[in-house]
C-alpha cells in the first residue's frame, strides 16, 4: 500500500488508533498497516469470500474496515501465541446495528465481524 495511501487512512482515526498519526517515524505505522494486511488477506480470505460485497471489495478497503474498529475500540488488536489476532467485543453487532453512518454497510461490516469471530475459532482449536 503506498504511503500516501497509508497516511490518508490513518487521518481518519480519532479513537485508540489516532497516536499513530503523530509518530515521527512511519515504521509503526507501516508495521500496523502490514500487520492488518496480512491478516484480512490470509486469514480472513476465505470466509469473505462467499460474500457478495467483500468478494469484490478490494483488500485496501478490508484493511479500512478493520482499522476503523480497532480504532474505535469495537474490535481488539492482540497477540495469542507470538501471532497478531483481531478480536471483536462481545456487543460488536450491537454497536455497529447501531451506527447510523454505518447503514449502507452494516451487512459488510457484520460480514468482516462474524469472519473474525470464524477465525478464532478455528485457531481455539
Amino acid at each position: 500500500m503506498p504511503a500516501s495511501s497509508v497516511r490518508d487512512l490513518s487521518r481518519q482515526w480519532t479513537g485508540r488508533l489516532a497516536h499513530f498519526r503523530r509518530h515521527r517515524n512511519d515504521e509503526h505505522l507501516n508495521a500496523l498497516v502490514e500487520e492488518a494486511v496480512r491478516y484480512c488477506g490470509l486469514h480472513l480470505e476465505n470466509d469473505l469470500s462467499a460474500s457478495e460485497y467483500w468478494s469484490k471489495a478490494p483488500l485496501a478497503r478490508r484493511l479500512a474496515v478493520l482499522l476503523y474498529l480497532v480504532d474505535r475500540g469495537i474490535v481488539t488488536r492482540t497477540s495469542r501465541q507470538g501471532r497478531v489476532v483481531f478480536t471483536p467485543n462481545d456487543d460488536a453487532d450491537i454497536w455497529v446495528a447501531s451506527q447510523t453512518s454505518l447503514a449502507g454497510y452494516r451487512l459488510p461490516t457484520l460480514e468482516l465481524i462474524n469472519a473474525l469471530r470464524t477465525d478464532l475459532a478455528r485457531r481455539s482449536l
